[in-house]
């Protein structure tokens, strides 16, 4: 999981941008690509590729948490 109060400001301004601008773009990218790897995951037969896999979607999902978490952050500071 990303720790936003861990990270430099300009980085979790840059998340928020991404919120602010009410483009959604990214944010459905990363949802399909988070989809695409559970997918995966389904039909996965060997214990490296489930891996990989697994660590895909959390990541995309962890970028997914933090573009909406990043409004917390920035008010806090």
């Amino acid at each position: 999981m990303i720790d936003l109060n861990q990270c430099d400001s300009q980085h979790v301004n840059a998340l928020l941008r991404v919120k602010e601008t009410g483009d959604t773009s990214l944010q459905n990218l990363l949802g399909e690509l988070v989809t695409m790897a559970k997918g995966r995951l389904v039909s996965a037969t060997d214990m490296v590729t489930i891996h990989r896999l697994q660590g895909r979607a959390e990541a995309f999902e962890d970028l997914l948490k933090a573009i909406e978490e990043s409004p917390k952050v920035v008010n806090r500071s």
